[in-house]
Formats: C-alpha cells, sequence, structure tokens
C-alpha cells in the first residue's frame, strides 16, 4: 500500500480498500481509528486557533479538552494494540 496524504475526500476509496485487503483485521481496526482520531484532533487544532483569534476562551478550553480526550483514547487503544499484537499501534 502506497503511504499517500488521506483526506476526508478520498477515504472512502481507501477504507475500501484496506477492508478488502487480507491484512488482519486489528490491523485495519488499527488503520481505521487512528484515520478518525487524527482527523479529529487535526480539526480540533484549526478550532482552537480560531478560538484564539476570536477570543473565544470557552470554545478554546472546550476543544481542548475534545482533543485531550482523543490522545487519550489513542493512547489507550495503542497500549491495548501492543499488549494484544506486540506491536506499537504507531509512534506517539
Amino acid at each position: 500500500m502506497t503511504e499517500e496524504k488521506i483526506t476526508p475526500k478520498n477515504f472512502q476509496i481507501k477504507f475500501n480498500e484496506i477492508v478488502e485487503s487480507d491484512i488482519p483485521d486489528i490491523d485495519k481496526l488499527k488503520w481505521a481509528f487512528d484515520f478518525t482520531t487524527g482527523m479529529v484532533i487535526e480539526h480540533a487544532h484549526a478550532e482552537i486557533e480560531l478560538a484564539q483569534a476570536m477570543h473565544d476562551q470557552e470554545s478554546k478550553v472546550k476543544t481542548q479538552i475534545k482533543m485531550e480526550t482523543m490522545k487519550f483514547a489513542r493512547q489507550m487503544f495503542g497500549m491495548q494494540y501492543l499488549r494484544i499484537t506486540g506491536r506499537r499501534a504507531w509512534d506517539e
């Protein structure tokens, strides 16, 4: 598989390729979780920048909490993935 930048627009195509591939299901799940949570975190960064520019402290804090919660979920997934497979899910 080629390591190309996945965008929301080409996600479904890439997702279908992954699902139909012969890689283990746990690696398919890892890929989908990584992509989805990564997109949420990326979007949160943009929301935080906007909130800062607008001097909207309440929105900034809410978004930071959402982002940190997603990062924590990724850490938990990564830890369980390592325990189950003996491999790191991703470098973080």
